[in-house]
């Protein structure tokens, strides 16, 4: 269920006010006074309110979405002052690949047409290691020349080869799940294709984790990989059926808990052009099945680090291995009687023998060091707030990263040094800040920023003069011609634990504050997640139906509830063990605060929401009726105990381990299907049939559980469709049948 300005109002046809053509000096004056009525007109009502598109929900889920995808910066090359980035400038939903020279500011488009990769990677001298049909090729100065050229093939399989990487003058790449590596200079291989891991079984792959290759010219070591080997023979298969063609069809996917091995693998030369690899296999000091989050070598290559992280993640450690001793020793240590949650700050070396991280240990995700022998703990940067993801400068010794330390809802970017000095704020545009990526040279930093009425961009800021600027203008003149309503920003207190809960209110364009208002409330999904900051919503969907509902009457109420991100762990942890309990409770005091000013129709209240918003949808309708008369679940889990056998990452955590614990009543507690009987109110429930992450099984057990109520209730199936739909006609189904629904019950 884990996956952050108002400008461009385009004006389609600009009207010239000084070109008229005047047929008679009579009637200079005439034509002179009509233009200064239009200049007036123009003067006292923004373009947008004028020009601004008619919103429908045809419109919003029209063929071509009117959000199309957005930027994303894939390298920077230094050496040639340039990043290569895909963005969809066409507005027609296809990305192609740009680069962009951030001195000059030069842009230019590669052409879809030819041998385009469908993979790549930039490297520093020019060149760039590229994917064409499936073979791995060479294409020499790359920067300068612009082309996927075949200018030196190093594969040459009947097989598909991926994931290719650069190390030195090796290219790594893998195939059907295992890993190969061929060395290299510009002019030709300079060995055959090596295998580094051999495994036939389908049932086993392996990621590499990190990597070392400096090492002297003499030395007989020119590499060191390090593998996690996953052994998923151990998991059980689950079967989507589908229904769409002349018979039925099913597909299979394992789901479960892998059986891993870590590997380290040194590459050594054995002769002029012949290599010899050996592999250790590294275990942890103890018989626990760790999850490893990230791992990384030393700077001497001496040393690798692993951050690790138990199944129901209650405990998180920080390991280190002594390659040559081959000795694996604890250096950090945290337990949590909920669960740990991680952010994007990675694990790393800030020196040879100090370690950065991310810990929530204080209540908010901050950033720590500590000496790999274990000692020197202590705080570089944090406070009450959440650091959300980070960069960092070794050269300079200096650490950027993106938090919302002013205001929970608002993100920017901050910097501070491995002193752990007063942090500097170095961005100011309102809204959200992600993707932090720092040159090789340390003077640049991009980023992504978006605004609540504005889909991210790709930013740069440069780090001496302190001046940040946009360098991405591709959002869709389709979705810039609505006036999108813009939410206010609420606090409230939970009425039964007095907790500060934010929330954004969507009024109507022609709020009355004298008129009672019909709610719907918008409940989000993922559980850790979101919502109600200043960034484009990750609900794009929603924050576009969201002006369409106010449209048509309604007010609606959308809530950073208990378990949000944003906000601290205490915050996060309170539903541990018992989930939809206080989630609901945060909606039922903001239902009863809206009440209170006078704004609402308290008897007028309905609430909606996909995934873990289905879940809360249900748990309002069938535990508190009384407030909320009528609702909308898509997607919804109605049984966790059903998660349990899908992803027990996400909530073996959260409700325990059903193998392990005695948490039955937990899962009994949390789970929707317990009190279908208190289900009152109209209820729609809508599912798609190929849906691989809530199963379809959810849906179907609900509905005959209501069934054997007694109860009334309508469904909507959507036989192609996964947990995400990707038909812009279902989606349209989807939300006209919301619509018409809340139409119905609340009007």
């Amino acid at each position: 269920m884990k996956e952050k300005k108002l400008k461009n109002c385009i004006i389609d046809r600009p009207i010239d006010l000084n070109k008229e053509i005047l047929y008679c000096n009579k009637y200079v004056f005439l034509f002179r006074a009509i233009r200064l009525s239009i200049a007036l007109l123009f003067f006292i009502l923004p373009a947008a309110s004028i020009l601004s598109q008619e919103l429908t929900l045809d419109y919003i889920f029209q063929d071509t979405n009117i959000i199309n995808p957005r930027p994303s910066l894939k390298f920077i090359n230094t050496a040639s002052s340039k990043i290569y980035y895909y963005a969809d400038d066409d507005y027609d939903g296809s990305l192609s690949t740009f680069d962009l020279n951030y001195i000059t500011g030069e842009t230019y488009k590669y052409s879809d047409t030819g041998d385009s990769p469908s993979e790549y990677v930039i490297l520093q001298n020019g060149n760039a290691l590229s994917v064409i049909k499936g073979d791995v090729y060479l294409s020499r100065n790359f920067t300068t020349n612009r082309e996927f050229t075949r200018d030196l093939q190093l594969t040459f399989t009947d097989k598909y080869e991926y994931s290719p990487e650069v190390i030195g003058n090796f290219a790594i790449y893998r195939r059907s799940g295992n890993y190969y590596m061929v060395k290299y200079d510009s002019l030709k291989a300079l060995t055959k294709e090596i295998p580094l891991t051999n495994d036939e079984s389908e049932s086993i792959s392996y990621q590499l984790i990190s990597y070392y290759n400096n090492f002297p010219d003499t030395s007989k070591t020119v590499l060191r990989l390090a593998f996690a080997r996953y052994d998923n023979s151990s998991k059980h298969d689950v079967i989507f059926p589908d229904y769409n063609d002349d018979y039925v069809k099913f597909s299979k996917q394992k789901r479960g808990i892998s059986k891993v091995k870590l590997l380290e693998m040194e590459i050594r030369r054995a002769g002029k052009d012949s290599i010899d690899r050996i592999v250790n296999e590294i275990t942890y000091p103890d018989s626990v099945r760790y999850s490893t989050n990230s791992a990384m070598y030393s700077p001497s290559g001496q040393e690798l680090i692993f951050d690790v992280e138990t199944l129901n993640r209650k405990t998180r450690k920080i390991f280190s291995y002594v390659i040559l001793s081959k000795v694996m020793k604890e250096v950090y240590t945290e337990s949590d009687v909920a669960w740990y949650e991680r952010h994007n700050n990675s694990t790393r070396f800030i020196s040879d023998d100090e370690i950065l991280f991310e810990s929530e240990i204080s209540g908010y995700n901050n950033l720590y060091s500590i000496k790999e022998d274990g000692s020197g703990f202590r705080q570089i940067a944090g406070g009450e707030y959440t650091i959300i993801e980070s960069a960092f400068d070794g050269k300079k010794g200096v650490i950027y990263f993106a938090a919302n330390k002013k205001h929970p809802y608002e993100y920017f970017i901050y910097k501070t040094d491995l002193s752990g000095s007063a942090p500097v704020q170095l961005t100011s545009d309102s809204g959200d800040v992600e993707e932090l990526r720092l040159s090789d040279d340390g003077n640049y930093l991009f980023y992504q920023q978006s605004y609540i009425n504005k889909p991210d961009e790709l930013y740069q800021l440069d780090l001496e003069s302190g001046t940040s600027k946009r360098i991405t203008f591709t959002i869709s003149p389709k979705f810039s011609e609505v006036n999108w309503r813009i939410p206010e920003l609420i606090t409230l207190q939970n009425e039964e634990d007095a907790q500060t809960i934010y929330a954004f209110v969507y009024k109507p364009k022609d709020y009355d504050p004298k008129k009672k208002y019909p709610l719907v409330c918008f409940a989000h999904g993922s559980g850790y997640l979101q919502n109600v900051t200043y960034g484009f919503s990750p609900y794009r969907d929603n924050f576009m139906t969201n002006t369409f509902l106010t449209d048509q009457g309604f007010i609606v109420l959308d809530i950073d509830y208990r378990g949000s991100m944003g906000y601290g762990r205490d915050f996060r942890t309170k539903t541990y063990g018992n989930m939809g309990y206080w989630e609901v409770s945060d909606y039922i005091s903001g239902v009863k605060y809206l009440s209170s000013q006078g704004v609402i129709d308290k008897n007028k209240v309905g609430i909606y929401g996909g995934s873990y918003g289905g879940f809360i949808t249900l748990m309002s309708m069938f535990r508190h009726g009384e407030v909320f008369k009528c609702g909308v679940a898509l997607r919804a889990v109605a049984s966790w105990l059903n998660y349990y056998r899908s992803n027990k990452w996400f909530i073996v955590p959260r409700l325990g381990d059903l193998d392990k614990d005695d948490v039955d009543d937990n899962y009994k507690n949390s789970s929707p299907v317990t009190y279908a009987e208190g289900l009152s109110g109209p209820l729609l429930l809508t599912h798609g049939m190929l849906d691989d992450n809530v199963f379809f099984q959810d849906m179907v057990q609900l509905t005959q559980k209501l069934i054997d109520l007694k109860k009334e209730f309508e469904i909507m199936i959507y036989p192609k469709e996964n947990h995400s739909f990707y038909k812009q006609s279902s989606w349209l189904d989807q939300y006209k049948r919301i619509w018409k629904f809340f139409e119905k019950n609340l009007k």
